[in-house]
């Protein structure tokens, strides 16, 4: 066999319905693999359990890439990013690598990178911070100083890009990569002649797929929806803090006539007071909703999850239904039951949070809403008030402006309620009980098949850390 080394930037391509599945333990130790692992890493499945993760680490790969991973992983929350291996034979091969943290080990799923635009940036930033990191390395710095040396390069580049985090980042990659993935998809599920446990699997995998499809659709059109509230309310905000710019003119002009219309000051004060409360209430909206945007992307993000560990399931029905892959892969169906439920829980948590933040947006927005009507009766008796105290040719000019902004505000302040209230609807809990039933019937499924190496996956269980579910026992 030719040294590894001679054969890096020669690329295995990875198939669009290749999935690849394994599990470490906290230090990064393989306890579980599947064929497909096996076969594109050309390693054999026996050298690859016990052995540590990165074994097939490509020396193309920046350090600070696997410092971030490592960082969100110990953080406990998932991960997922473009990643270059190296294959035992010496072949290059890349990969869109989910990894999710379960108890003290972790679970990662791996298929091909298909959404090209962002693949594409990925390995562009990687070639970049490289020669950053070797850099760093020549003035001395150590392994983990050289990381931290990539990963600072990394958020710099990736901001330039306009992601402001790598959160960000994976949080737009995983949808794509899953949805491209899906269109381009050549696999059918639809077996009439499975029979006996493999065939509830495959069923019942299918059907949890349809509901995961159903719901990454709401988070879509609530990601949209979302973004347009950031959007609007970042426009109505600019338009109170114009209004209360030319109120405070009207109000600075009125003092100029006090002398014979000292109502007209009383007056225009009230109006700079309630534009200024106006304002207060309105600058939050955009910081506010930009959270709430990049935590429902991050619930698409988890429910793209969701569907990866899903196919994971499907696909271990249908290699094996085929004829490409042991009975062994069974072993890992509860594991990834395991993270669907986590998954689930994620998100139905997630959106009660966004419903609640979104609600008390909506209250600021109907707060904004009576204070410019408020605004508007003191506008109506100043207008009253200019042309009364004989003041038209001095403040005349002023009340089309703050007219014109306070139309602009409510025009604005309308299209926010609407979108506040559709917001609301698109974050509203869903039932997770089908989704709970049809883990259960899978795992009880996978009980049977696995009842002969029980002892294998209580194993891998509890090398994470892990209680075997009870559908399993």
């Amino acid at each position: 066999m030719l040294d590894r080394k001679t054969r890096i930037g020669q690329e295995r391509r990875v198939g669009v319905d290749e999935l690849f599945f394994s599990c470490t333990d906290r230090k990064g130790v393989i306890t579980a693999a599947n064929s497909v692992f096996a076969r594109l890493s050309a390693f054999p499945r026996d050298e690859l359990m016990g052995a540590p993760h990165n074994l097939i680490r490509n020396p193309l790969m920046p350090g600070g890439a696997f410092k971030l991973m490592w960082d969100t992983l110990l953080g406990g929350k998932p991960f997922a990013a473009y990643v270059k291996n190296l294959a035992k034979d010496g072949f290059d091969y890349q990969v869109f690598a989910t990894v999710t943290p379960m108890g003290s080990g972790f679970l990662s799923v791996r298929s091909s990178p298909r959404y090209e635009p962002l693949w594409n940036a990925a390995l562009s930033l990687y070639g970049q911070t490289l020669p950053i990191e070797a850099e760093a390395k020549q003035n001395g710095a150590n392994r983990s100083q050289t990381a931290t040396a990539g990963l600072g390069a990394l958020a710099g580049m990736l901001a330039d890009a306009g992601f402001p985090s790598y959160d960000e980042f994976m949080y737009t990659a995983l949808p794509a990569e899953t949805q491209t993935r899906v269109a381009l998809s050549a696999r059918r599920t639809y077996r009439p002649e499975a029979r006996g446990d493999i065939a509830d699997i495959l069923n019942n995998a299918v059907a949890m797929d349809e509901l995961i499809g159903h719901l990454l659709g709401r988070l879509d059109a609530l990601q949209h929806l979302a973004e347009a509230l950031q959007a609007g309310s970042k426009q109505l905000g600019g338009t109170v803090a114009t209004l209360a710019q030319v109120t405070q003119v009207a109000l600075d002009a009125s003092q100029r006539v006090a002398a014979h219309a000292p109502i007209l000051v009383s007056t225009a004060n009230a109006m700079t007071q309630v534009g200024a409360g106006t304002e207060h209430v309105v600058t939050p909206l955009p910081e506010r909703l930009a959270q709430v945007r990049l935590g429902v992307m991050e619930l698409r993000f988890r429910i793209a999850l969701a569907q990866l560990h899903n196919d994971m399931v499907i696909n271990f029905a249908l290699e094996n239904l085929d004829g490409f892959a042991p009975p062994e892969g069974f072993l890992y169906v509860p594991l990834l039951c395991y993270a669907l439920a986590d998954d689930v829980e994620a998100v139905s948590s997630g959106l009660e949070g966004a419903q609640q933040v979104l609600t008390d947006v909506g209250r600021h927005v109907e707060s904004a809403g009576a204070s410019l009507g408020q605004f508007q009766k003191f506008l109506s008796a100043w207008r009253i008030q200019v042309p009364k105290y004989g003041v038209s040719p001095q403040l005349g000019h002023l009340v089309g402006p703050i007219d014109e902004r306070l139309h602009e505000s409510h025009e604005e302040l309308s299209s926010l309620r609407s979108l506040a209230r559709a917001c609301i609807d698109e974050a509203r809990p869903f039932d997770r009980v089908p989704m709970e039933e049809i883990l259960g019937r899978i795992n009880a499924a996978a009980r049977h098949l696995i009842s002969d190496n029980y002892d294998h996956t209580q194993a891998v269980f509890n090398s994470m850390g892990l209680v075997m579910p009870r559908g399993v026992r």
